[in-house]
């Protein structure tokens, strides 16, 4: 018994100094790697805090295309670069980074929908990037483009959804991580387990070296960070006001959904279900895809195939 009890004792103190040393060396690094970020966009004011727009292609005769990243994406400007280099030769691609991602400020500020549609559209109004345009959310971010339809339907030509949700997953399925779960693992972030193998991935599809460091550098920084938690703690109640407000205003707006197959397995098998019926209330055109969530990282040629045939429908060049 005490030689049992000594073994736990010691088990205890092991896993005691490793998490504390992991936590040492997170803090020390993330001090350390703060001078080697090097933003490839602009850093704008927007509501009283930094945000990192990316922009490239020179089209100004067509709508711009407005790319919005999923929930807890690191760095947006390279997970969602494998597409937007496919776009931008036809036409101009803003990647918005939200505060709290990629090279924005993290600061603690209020995350309810309304707020982050705030800071998104006086972002791209400081970059000087004009409306009309073609809204492009992955995942989480749907619920911001459906709401900067509702109120502000005359900036918008067009959405484009990559595997992106929409309020009904949240408010009838179980997708929402309780605040225990997003407690635990903001708490993990803080003391540095995404340094660990296998906790992050980072792709380096399309990125150059240096470009693969700058996202291997954001994932250490970013994961999991105050302002990316509180808005995981926020979904449900923005789902809520999404629905709330209905979709009739939406059977006039051009929408296509780019579905993921593999969701079904990575979120749920309901998640092809609610795609589809958002895509007979609101009239869209809705394709499928044979992989995972992040589409855009998967399927990129045939991605940008789809966005370009629909782009011609709704505004041909």
């Amino acid at each position: 018994m005490a030689v049992g009890t000594g073994l736990a004792l010691l088990l205890v103190a092991l896993i005691t100094a490793s998490l504390l040393t992991l936590l040492i060396a997170h803090r020390a690094s993330l001090s350390l790697e703060q001078s080697k970020f090097i933003p490839p966009g602009g850093l704008v004011e927007a509501n009283g805090h930094t945000l990192h727009l990316y922009s490239e292609g020179s089209n100004r005769q067509a709508p711009v295309l407005v790319f919005l990243s999923g929930g807890g994406t690191t760095a947006p400007v390279y997970d969602f670069k494998p597409l937007y280099s496919l776009l931008s030769e036809d036409y101009r691609i803003v990647v918005v980074e939200k505060l709290g991602y990629g090279y924005s400020q993290i600061l603690e500020a209020p995350r309810d929908i309304d707020s982050l549609l705030a800071d998104t559209r006086t972002a791209l109004q400081r970059l000087g990037v004009i409306e009309p345009y073609v809204l492009i959310p992955h995942s989480m971010s749907g619920l911001e483009a459906l709401r900067w339809a509702q109120l502000y339907p005359e900036e918008i030509a067009g959405v484009i959804g990559i595997d992106m949700a929409i309020p009904s997953v949240y408010l009838e399925e179980s997708i929402v991580p309780s605040s225990f779960i997003i407690m635990a693992m903001k708490i993990g972030a803080w003391m540095g387990v995404q340094r660990l193998p296998f906790i992050i991935s980072v792709s380096n599809r399309a990125l150059t070296a240096e470009e693969y460091e700058q996202a291997r550098l954001l994932a250490y920084r970013n994961a999991v960070n105050p302002v990316i938690a509180a808005e995981a703690s926020w979904v449900l109640r923005n789902a809520e006001k999404v629905e709330l407000d209905g979709f009739s205003y939406l059977n006039k707006l051009p929408i296509l959904l780019l579905v993921a197959n593999g969701s079904q397995n990575e979120i749920g098998s309901f998640w092809t279900q609610h795609q589809a019926a958002f895509a007979l209330k609101t009239d869209a055109r809705i394709e499928y895809f044979d992989c995972g969530h992040y589409i855009h990282q998967h399927k990129p040629e045939q991605i940008s195939n789809s966005i370009k045939d629909f782009l011609q429908l709704i505004a041909p060049s």
